[in-house]
């Protein structure tokens, strides 16, 4: 606390190269001793790694009577062993650094450990569920803001004799873009009573809001470029900013396959079937539930397809309980928001996986390996180094 009164900065170090932000597959050690942990690995695309005066590192946990569970630890920037050696030049988010860290048997007092009984695992993700809240929260922020500029230039904006306003097409375009900012909105909201209730946000509903934000969020700022022609290209109007920043949101803290990989598993476990149900209990939705568990009975539960088109099932339909459990106040406003994610959860169901057969799927495998055959003999292949994938050059 004293160092955040004074204005530090700290960095949250979890991503590695191999692991990505699987907190299950971090290698990164950190070595266990009596009144010392010994900190070794590499971290990539660390936000303010070299601006900040402190990282929250985790690590695998070994030495005696350890068993390699994940630990979080305080590491002070200034640390011998600790360097910094790669800022990322990213797409968007210009504003702020990202950097690859090494720890080269970087020793710190074994108070800074976070997680005392070592369950750094509950660690990071209460913070990543934390941190899903508010990247929700951006991706209202941005929406909204993208809208704001669209509208603003689509009433003056002429084409003929009419302003671009007043084309029907476009109007109702910019009706669907606020009616998604409703339900954001409202999923947001409901995120964030529960944390008020319970003290730390429901995983559930959480991943589910991210998830919704963060693609509504790149479609609506993609919407909004295009209205913008030429002048929404242009890296003097905001939008353009926007569509650069917003598209970092479907991968932070989670990226949207993983997370409706999660709640579509999530929803077909027994183990954690339960706790979906008494989600939607609670939010009067009992019904949707029911009626998304009889669609997918039958179906393979450890299928990827399967568990995506799962989790988009369980996104749309706490996205529908919502708006219809009073977390709205009623208006056509509202109604309207229910009616889209209706509409949204009816096209989910044409593309269900059981309308996909078996020959269509290795169809489409031979495809790409026909594609990767003939692409061989006109770009060279891309060179995989342990960070990431780098195009060299087109001949």
């Amino acid at each position: 606390m004293w160092g955040a009164t004074r204005g530090d900065l700290c960095a949250f170090a979890l991503t590695e190269p191999g692991a990505g932000s699987a907190p299950r597959h971090i290698e990164t050690s950190a070595f266990m001793h009596e009144d010392r942990v010994r900190i070794s690995g590499r971290k990539i695309w660390i936000g303010l790694a070299d601006w900040a005066r402190w990282i929250v590192c985790f690590a695998r946990a070994s030495g005696p009577d350890v068993k390699g569970r994940l630990v979080g630890v305080l590491v002070d920037r200034q640390a011998p062993g600790l360097m910094v050696t790669h800022e990322h030049r990213t797409l968007g988010l210009r504003g702020i650094i990202q950097n690859t860290l090494e720890f080269k048997d970087v020793e710190v007092p074994s108070a800074y450990v976070l997680s005392r009984d070592q369950d750094g695992w509950g660690t990071a993700a209460s913070s990543m569920n934390r941190g899903r809240i508010g990247v929700a929260a951006m991706g209202l922020g941005a929406l909204e803001r993208a809208i704001q500029v669209a509208a603003s230039y689509a009433r003056h904006r002429r084409l003929g004799k009419l302003r671009m306003i007043e084309n029907s097409y476009i109007e109702q375009l910019f009706g669907q873009m606020v009616l998604r900012r409703e339900v954001v909105k409202a999923m947001l909201a409901a995120s964030c009573r529960l944390i008020s209730a319970k003290g730390a946000p429901n995983v559930h509903l959480a991943s589910a809001t991210k998830v919704l934000s963060s693609e509504w969020c790149g479609l609506v700022a993609d919407q909004c470029l295009q209205l913008l022609g030429g002048r929404g290209y242009d890296e003097g109007t905001p939008v353009a900013k926007i569509y650069r920043d917003a598209r970092i949101l479907r991968i932070f803290e989670g990226p949207t396959e993983t997370l409706l990989s999660h709640l579509g598993r999530c929803l077909l476990s027994r183990a954690t079937r339960d706790e979906i149900a008494d989600l939607f209990l609670s939010l009067g939705a009992a019904p949707v539930h029911a009626a998304a568990i009889e669609e997918l009975s039958g179906l393979n539960e450890t299928d990827g397809t399967v568990l995506i088109y799962a989790g988009w099932l369980t996104t749309l339909g706490l996205a529908q309980a919502v708006m219809s459990a009073g977390c709205f106040s009623a208006s056509d406003c509202a109604a309207a928001a229910a009616d889209l994610v209706g509409s949204e959860l009816a096209t989910l169901r044409t593309r269900a996986p059981a309308r996909l057969s078996f020959e269509g799927r290795v169809r489409a495998s031979r495809t790409l390996d026909t594609f990767l055959q003939d692409a061989a003999s006109s770009i060279r292949s891309p060179v995989l180094t342990s960070d990431y994938l780098k195009l060299e050059q087109y001949v």
